[in-house]
């Protein structure tokens, strides 16, 4: 068994034109100013954005603006009209709207410090583009629209607001538009039945308990080292990362991480095995997270002896593909190779890949996973 560390084929959406980046960041620079000024001379809404922030409708402290200013129309006039006053170019709420209709406005750190009866934020735009492995700063408007730049790695010990797409609803339809409230949304893009949750790849002796129907003898080797038996669910234990800020910046709150597993169907074709997303919190993920998560039924009959775990912290974007080559060798001693295929967004971060062998056990405790496969 074995995965192709060379991707036998990338097809990755191709990064957005600059001229389109250099317009959006226009616009959402606009915004954030906007948003700056009308929050900057509005207590009482400083205090309704952090009551919304605080119910954490999606996971993390997020409020969605659409349904926001249904129930605060005054906040949105304000907003509609320091946008036009910000963009020479004639830019309205409802042309950014349309471009963006999932947008969203957060306090990603120190809400907890936030007197917002007092204390105008600055406000961050989240820029288009923007890669977490590149940046080093990130721009952000104080209510008298001067710029001030944050460092894009470590969080500052002052609350601040950031607007930009949301990250964790797929999809905005006309309950919004008829003005639901927050506590009626529900964020699409986290899979149904998943707490938030962190990750460490399969530990030795994962492999779950025993499922119905009860396991029959295994067809391979059930010495010491094996960690599993055949038949048997296998199980997603912990998970540790050292910097989720390699992945997900500070400013855009708690990450989205997806895995995506895959295996042969016996040698004759591919499936999903499982596909879910994860939302542990920053300090979580970096100490070691426990999602005791069910994964799928380990069936050498069925699903061979190697499946491929794919990790990725989402954030969108256009949709590309990425495929691996995956060694396997089926419950009658075929061997063979296939190719699995992951859709992956623009946007997103890769975390790293690897293939599991069904007689594969660590001698450390635990999986250890790179970019680069591993």
């Amino acid at each position: 068994m074995g995965c192709n560390r060379d991707k036998i084929a990338q097809e990755l959406p191709q990064p957005t034109e600059t001229a389109l980046q250099t317009q959006a960041n226009q616009e959402l620079a606009a915004l954030a100013k906007a948003l700056a000024r009308t929050l900057g001379t509005d207590a009482a809404t400083r205090q309704q954005l952090k009551a919304a922030a605080l119910q954490k409708f999606d996971g993390d402290y997020d409020v969605l603006y659409q349904p926001f200013v249904a129930e605060h129309s005054d906040f949105g006039q304000r907003v509609a009209s320091a946008v036009a006053s910000a963009d020479p170019a004639g830019l309205t709420m409802p042309a950014l709207l349309g471009r963006i209709p999932m947008l969203n406005i957060s306090v990603p750190v120190n809400i907890d410090k936030w007197d917002a009866a007092n204390y105008a934020p600055l406000v961050i735009f989240i820029p288009a583009g923007y890669s977490e492995r590149t940046a080093t700063r990130v721009k952000a408007f104080d209510q008298e629209g001067n710029e001030h730049w944050l460092d894009a790695k470590k969080a500052p010990a002052f609350p601040v607001v950031v607007v930009g797409p949301s990250e964790r609803v797929a999809s905005v339809d006309a309950v919004i538009k008829a003005g639901s409230t927050l506590a009626a949304l529900k964020p699409l893009s986290i899979a149904e039945g998943n707490q938030p949750a962190n990750i460490r790849v399969p530990e030795e002796g994962d492999g779950g308990g025993t499922t119905s129907p009860a396991p029959a003898p295994s067809p391979y080797k059930t010495t010491a080292s094996t960690c599993r038996t055949d038949k048997q669910t296998e199980y997603l234990r912990s998970r540790h990362m050292e910097d989720v800020s390699v992945y997900e910046s500070w400013f855009l709150g708690d990450p989205e991480i997806k895995l995506q597993i895959k295996g042969a169907l016996g040698g004759n074709g591919v499936t999903y095995l499982y596909s879910s997303i994860f939302t542990p919190s920053r300090s979580d993920i970096e100490d070691t997270y426990f999602p005791n998560a069910q994964l799928y039924y380990w069936d050498t009959s069925v699903t061979a002896d190697a499946v491929l775990y794919y990790w990725l912290e989402q954030d969108g974007g256009t949709i590309g593909t990425v495929t691996f080559g995956l060694e396997y060798t089926t419950a009658s001693g075929v061997k063979g190779t296939t190719g699995l295929s992951f859709p992956i967004g623009s946007d997103d971060d890769e975390i790293g890949y690897k293939a599991m062998n069904f007689d594969f056990c660590p001698s450390i405790g635990y999986y250890s996973l790179s970019a680069e496969g591993g």
